[in-house]
């Protein structure tokens, strides 16, 4: 019984120190996206996006 209630305590331990803040923003601003910029789309990703939707139609 004694071993049972240690890792129960353990565990809660464990569970509760993982519920950290995590270096991420706690208030966001809205319609403001705080992220990294999207990349452009090279001409060849264009295309094979461009030719995706076309066999979508189909």
């Amino acid at each position: 019984m004694r071993m049972i209630s240690f890792f129960l305590i353990l565990a809660g331990t464990l569970v509760l120190a993982g519920c950290k803040d995590a270096d991420r923003p706690l208030s966001y601003e809205k319609g403001v996206y705080a992220g990294k910029a999207d990349t452009k789309l090279t001409a060849d990703q264009l295309e094979a996006l461009r030719h995706r939707g076309a066999l979508q139609r189909q």
